[in-house]
């Protein structure tokens, strides 16, 4: 099944504490990307190394793009 929310990847990760806690942030922070609907490009790298080493992909809707998004 392909993940569709901000909610259920964090959750594919581990939740939203594990992975503020793996980022160094605050768990409000990373609360408020599944408020948004949307994970900001420059915190990608960090989500993106912690999938790997979960074995979970990134959905292509939350990979970091160029320019401004529809």
């Amino acid at each position: 099944m392909a993940m569709q929310t901000v909610d259920q990847f964090l959750k594919a990760l581990g939740g939203t504490v594990a992975v503020a806690n793996e980022l160094g942030l605050a768990p409000t922070t990373v609360s408020s990307w599944k408020s948004s609907g949307s994970i900001p490009k420059w915190r990608m790298e960090g989500i993106q190394r912690i999938a790997q080493e979960k074995g979970v992909s990134v959905p292509s809707t939350f990979a970091p793009r160029s320019g401004i998004a529809a």
